[in-house]
Formats: C-alpha cells, sequence, structure tokens
C-alpha cells in the first residue's frame, strides 16, 4: 500500500464567481489560476484502476481539512478502508470545516 496526498494543496475555500478562468488562488502570497491548484495532480489510482480510499489527518490554519488516500492492490478496496479507519481513529476522523460565513 501507498500512502499519498489527495491533492496538490491544502483545501482551500471554494471560489464559485464567474468567468471560471478569471479565479484565482493565494498560495504563500503568490496568485495562481484556480484551476492550476484544482486540475493539475494526477492521481495514480485512478490512472492505475487501483483502489483508493482518502482520510482526513489535519486541518488548515482556517480549519479547511487535509487529508491522504490510501492506495492499495488491485481488488483490495476492504484493505484500503480497513487502514483509513485505523488512520481515522488516531487522527481523530472527520470535523465539519467551519461555515463559510465564519471565514469571510
Amino acid at each position: 500500500m501507498v500512502i499519498y496526498p489527495v491533492a496538490a494543496v491544502p483545501a482551500f475555500p471554494h471560489d464559485h464567481s464567474e468567468p471560471f478562468d478569471a479565479r484565482q488562488l493565494d498560495i504563500d502570497g503568490k496568485l495562481y489560476n484556480y484551476s492550476d491548484a484544482c486540475f493539475i495532480w494526477a492521481d495514480p489510482a485512478s490512472t492505475c484502476g487501483l483502489p483508493a480510499t482518502a482520510v482526513p489527518i489535519e486541518r488548515t490554519p482556517s480549519g479547511l481539512p487535509i487529508g491522504v488516500q490510501i492506495i492499495g492492490p488491485y481488488l483490495e478496496d476492504r484493505t484500503t478502508i480497513a487502514l483509513a479507519g485505523l488512520i481515522e481513529c488516531e487522527f481523530g476522523g472527520f470535523v465539519s470545516p467551519p461555515a463559510l460565513a465564519a471565514r469571510q
């Protein structure tokens, strides 16, 4: 099994403004196109047809989730789910992020 990031960056507030191409995301004080952060990550589990289970392990300073995915061998879905359960017990599991109004 492999423990792998869920995404290239931690969770960030969703931006539903239009047009989509004009959206920007501040990463460490530098502005990036929103789509660069959303769609640049190639997921080896999906690419290879392997089972993967995502589990939260931490939160950003603003309270948004940071997670990992457990990628397992072919047809070992239950194994990745079982390991996610153990990780959830160790790290505290899912906690709902703060309400959008609280972040603004």
